[in-house]
């Protein structure tokens, strides 16, 4: 797994990464924010209803590497499509 390179944002942990900018430009309508929520906590309820928790951990490994592989290429994707806005957008 490689964890070079940016991570998920151009702004991710400046002085501009808040609230204000997430709302703007990140996830204007908090949609992953939600959605993110929204597993934890059904993984958390189903698991702690659980008598033995229902985990292969070799499997579990392989799919949350297969996930962030997967999401490092979107991040990247994202990434280079906010930088093209960027380029051709004035800040001031």
């Amino acid at each position: 797994m490689n964890s070079g390179g940016p991570r998920h944002y151009p702004a991710y942990h400046t002085v501009v990464d808040n609230f204000d900018y997430m709302e703007k430009f990140v996830d204007p309508s908090l949609s992953a924010h939600v959605s993110l929520t929204q597993l934890v906590a059904d993984v958390v309820l189903q698991m702690s209803s659980s008598a033995r928790l229902p985990l292969d951990v070799r499997e579990l490994a392989d799919t949350l590497e297969m996930e962030y592989d997967s999401l490092q290429q979107d991040g990247m994707d994202r990434f280079n499509h906010l930088l093209g806005i960027c380029s051709t957008h004035s800040f001031n």
